[in-house]
């Protein structure tokens, strides 16, 4: 190698790396506007969901997901319990709220930031945390850069502690699925939220279960109240959805 060649490989060296340019943050609306539209393609996932209980431990079950564009999503609810028979619920799109709608129901319980949320079954991710009016961290949605697709999904307690976790930790995106799966679709009283199935009534009151929390909706006074292991957006949509 020659000193002009040498020098030449030198101020090569010398000369910085240009970084990858980073994509740009997207707006908190746009994003949940995105998750709640769903992805354009179907898919297959298994979730992880854990719920963190104050002074013992914590519980996990796992769910099964199948869904196609349109609102159509299938889950199997495993049981923790062994022989136990999963919980099955089937959303065919006619329970489905409208992106905006669901946007401006956060937006009037919340308030919405973003933020880079790392890398969750080998997908990218953006963060948003929902806090409550009076600054307190709420909830927290991972949502796909590509797809929209709701990776994760954390829900805090007013300390501040970790009170449930939902996490896909293996996804099948494009998938094909069958719709011949979804054929199977009960007659829903009302909406209710993901993995969650009647599991009983009794005296104008309805109970609900995932298997791991459970929640009541009842009719008192002509008005109907719901109380359990709910956050306030989908306590409000459970009621709004009774009252039908």
């Amino acid at each position: 190698m020659t000193r002009f060649e040498l020098a030449i490989v030198l101020a090569l060296m010398a000369v910085p790396l240009q970084a990858k340019p980073r994509a740009p943050r997207p707006s908190a609306d746009e994003l949940v506007l995105k998750a709640l539209a769903g992805p354009s393609t179907g898919y297959a996932a298994v979730e992880r969901v854990q719920v963190f209980l104050v002074g013992r431990k914590s519980k996990a079950l796992k769910t099964n997901i199948t869904a196609l564009p349109g609102g159509w999503v299938r889950r199997e609810v495993l049981s923790p319990k062994k022989k136990a028979v999963p919980l099955l619920q089937i959303r065919d799109g006619r329970d489905r709220e409208k992106p905006e709608s669901g946007l401006a129901r956060l937006r009037s319980l919340y308030d919405l930031s973003v933020s880079t949320g790392g890398v969750i079954a080998k997908r990218k991710t953006w963060k948003v945390e929902l806090r409550l009016k009076g600054g307190a961290l709420r909830r927290a949605l991972w949502v796909d850069r590509d797809s929209g697709l709701l990776m994760k999904r954390e829900t805090y307690r007013a300390d501040g502690t970790l009170a449930r976790r939902e996490r896909i930790v293996k996804l099948d995106i494009p998938a094909a699925v069958d719709p011949a799966s979804f054929s199977a679709a009960p007659a829903e009283d009302s909406w209710r939220p993901d993995g969650f199935v009647l599991t009983g009534a009794s005296g104008g009151t309805r109970h609900y279960s995932n298997g791991l929390e459970s929640y009541e909706v009842a009719l008192i006074g002509g008005k109907f109240t719901v109380s359990g292991d709910l956050a306030e957006d989908d306590a409000s949509r459970v009621l709004e959805s009774a009252a039908k």
